[in-house]
């Protein structure tokens, strides 16, 4: 009772500590992360209601990215794994409320028959066999399972049991996807009308010739568009800028961090200093810098163009450069040569379980009188004509198993003292002897030294410190020999115009106000520096014509218009014969097959939709035009007309439109169907500091 005496008395003191306690931690937690109260708090991004977590986002992007690193790709793109890993877990949400919806659900006797048995799934098998060295599903399923049967430690045990957990989970939603891809299947699926019309498309392909002067070859100068004519054709083609999100509008100068004329020189010096030594000393000692890709004998043909010449130029024990490019020198010396090396020997090999010596001498007994190894009990595994290099020193005990064994009999190197199974090999065929090359094959990469980088660096920034508004950073950056991009920043960006490891300026545009210029971002670690100005800033509506790419888009569309208004006034009327209009356009005459279905002609970009229905329209030996096409003023003549030799078959055309414009066509957009007319909140950006 005194205690709680004691607490009442001070009760008023307990509850300001606690008071305080609280707003220490909600606000140092609010400005230690920027995000947790008013932010996106844990969620990476949000749709139809689900959050992707950012903590299991990141889990995946670095899994991916050390993926990607133990191949090989040690500069991957993290803004790129980032977009890959944030799609496929929107689309898992997508995907995972469309099946609860629709109550689609996976039976333990669907599972099981998926996971094991002679219905198994065949990728299963062959996935198990090449992690683990195992013949089935099954069989990982009873070491799993079984592990003292098995004599498996109890750890190795556990990890298996959670990979096979893992593996259910996998195959129950694959099955699931099946599912809903059966009802999406069955639900879109073409009616005769639909198989008729896409035959009609496709039952004939014109033959044409023709004759066409592209827009490109005329002086652009020469159509410059009126201010009205701007307007007119912004606003026949407004809706194509429609603001679906608030846009920014920027423009960026891109500086790559290469080597400066004085870094080239000086790795120049370095590489001949390199080949000096080389051609002094045995080996490749007393190298600094330089980079020993393969010191191993293998075959000229292995080799690239480059360097297999420089191998026919060179003595032994010589060097000298094969190649320059990407700012990398290669460098050959060729050690030793040897022109009687055994090339490839090709094998059958089959696995057999086996009791005892005697059932394996039997098995070879067996296969030795002719019979096949499909044929002969007990048979686990088998590959026939497999190939195997002598020159791979990952099969140098394998084929140490070969020698002194005659070709076309079979053997097995297996003895019975711990095994249950024997292997039994044939020797099919031994190749050649090849001469093979001792190369020691060296680069050196030329980076920039730290004065081009400062250079590069300090120049930019003396740019955009000086030219700190949109307007002069814009105007000047040509004067001073920087090239200008557009781009349009949105919160779905990770990246600005898709450059790679410009997140911290994305960013930047998306808090600046127009008018303002960045400072520079980027190092010698990115390759690259960026500064970017923000031009305007469209929430809704549409973006207007103030905006680079759109004003190019529409300046090109007018000065196309007024270039073919003038080529259609030229040529019009003025010869009966495609021949002729080419000569008087100063073009030769070219061929093109035309299917009204198709949607490429050769010979032309994409979309000339009114070309290929002129096309479509025209009699055989017709002259049609000069008419206006998207790129060109075309004048041509259907010289064949070839049909499909076939009549409309329902089952044919029914299976053909679900693939170029039914159920299979529009799975492709499954993501964007399920998603619906929502968006994606992407809050990456606000997870990362500049």
């Amino acid at each position: 009772m005194a205690t709680l005496e004691k607490i009442r008395r001070r009760s008023a003191i307990l509850f300001t500590v606690i008071i305080v306690a609280l707003l220490a931690f909600i606000l140092g937690d609010f400005f230690n992360s920027s995000r947790s109260f008013f932010g996106p708090g844990t969620a990476a991004a949000k749709v139809h209601g689900h959050k992707i977590d950012i903590q299991e986002f990141n889990r995946r992007v670095e899994t991916i990215r050390q993926n990607m690193q133990n191949q090989g790709y040690a500069n991957a793109d993290i803004t790129a794994i980032q977009t890959q890993v944030l799609n496929e877990m929107v689309y898992n949400a997508l995907f995972e409320e469309e099946i609860e919806k629709l109550g689609i659900t996976v039976t333990d006797k669907e599972l099981a028959a998926a996971m094991t048995g002679p219905t198994a799934l065949p990728q299963l098998n062959n996935q198990v066999q090449q992690q683990f060295g195992v013949m089935s599903t099954d069989q990982l399923h009873d070491i799993a399972f079984n592990p003292g049967k098995n004599q498996i430690p109890a750890d190795v045990a556990q990890q298996l049991q959670q990979y096979w957990m893992q593996l259910e989970q996998d195959v129950e939603r694959q099955l699931k996807e099946q599912k809903l891809s059966s009802l999406f299947m069955g639900a879109i699926t073409a009616n005769k009308l639909d198989a008729k019309a896409l035959y009609d498309e496709n039952a004939s392909t014109a033959t044409i010739k023709y004759a066409k002067v592209d827009y490109s070859s005329l002086n652009g100068d020469e159509f410059k568009p009126t201010d009205q004519e701007l307007k007119d054709k912004f606003s026949e083609n407004k809706n194509r800028f429609r603001v679906n999100e608030p846009v920014r509008s920027v423009n960026y100068i891109l500086v790559d961090i290469v080597p400066s004329e004085e870094d080239l020189l000086a790795a120049q010096q370095d590489v001949e200093a390199a080949l000096e030594v080389l051609n002094s000393n045995e080996g490749i000692d007393g190298l600094s810098g330089f980079f020993v890709t393969n010191t191993t004998t293998n075959k000229k043909s292995a080799y690239s163009n480059a360097v297999a010449a420089a191998i026919d130029s060179l003595a032994i024990g010589k060097a000298r450069v094969a190649d320059f490019a990407n700012n990398t020198y290669t460098l050959v010396k060729l050690l030793g040569k040897n022109d009687n090396q055994r090339d490839e020997v090709t094998v059958d090999i089959a696995v057999y379980a086996v009791a005892d010596a005697a059932k394996r001498d039997s098995i070879i007994n067996v296969l030795n009188s002719g019979k096949s190894s499909a044929d002969v009990e007990g048979l686990v595994n088998s590959q026939d004509d497999m190939t195997v290099s002598y020159l791979d020193p990952n099969a140098a005990q394998f084929v140490a198993m070969l020698e002194g064994q005659p070709t076309g009999r079979w053997f097995s190197p297996d003895t019975m003292a711990n095994a249950q199974q024997i292997r039994a090999i044939k020797i099919k065929n031994v190749a050649p002897t090849v001469t093979t090359y001792d190369v020691a094959e060296i680069t050196y990469q030329v980076d920039p030294s730290s004065t081009t980088v400062n250079n590069l660096t300090s120049g930019l920034r003396d740019f955009v410190a000086v030219n700190n508004t949109a307007e002069k950073f814009s105007a000047q950056a040509p004067l001073e020999g920087y090239h200008i991009f557009p781009a349009q920043v949105t919160a779905q960006s990770l990246s600005v115009g898709n450059v790679p490891d410009t997140r911290s300026a994305a960013k930047w545009a998306l808090k600046a106000k127009p008018g303002q210029v960045s400072d520079v971002y980027g190092d010698e670690q990115t390759g690259h520096l960026v500064a970017v100005a923000l031009n305007s800033v469209y929430d809704k509506g549409y973006i207007t014509m103030s905006d680079p790419t759109v004003y190019e888009y529409i300046r090109n569309g007018v000065a196309n218009d007024k270039k073919a208004a003038k080529l259609l006034a030229d040529y019009q009327g003025k010869s009966n014969s495609v021949e002729g209009y080419a000569e008087l356009m100063k073009v030769g005459v070219d061929t093109a097959e035309v299917t009204f279905g198709q949607r490429l002609i050769s010979g032309f970009p994409m979309n000339e939709g009114e070309l290929m229905a002129a096309v479509a329209a025209a009699q055989k030996g017709q002259l049609v035009g000069p008419i206006k096409s998207n790129s060109a003023v075309v004048v041509f003549e259907v010289s064949d007309i070839e049909n499909q030799g076939r009549e409309f078959d329902y089952e044919v055309d029914r299976a053909r439109f679900n693939q170029q414009q039914g159920a299979n066509m529009i799975g492709r957009n499954l993501f964007m169907i399920l998603l619906g007319n929502d968006k994606v909140e992407n809050n990456l950006l606000q997870f990362y500091q500049d």
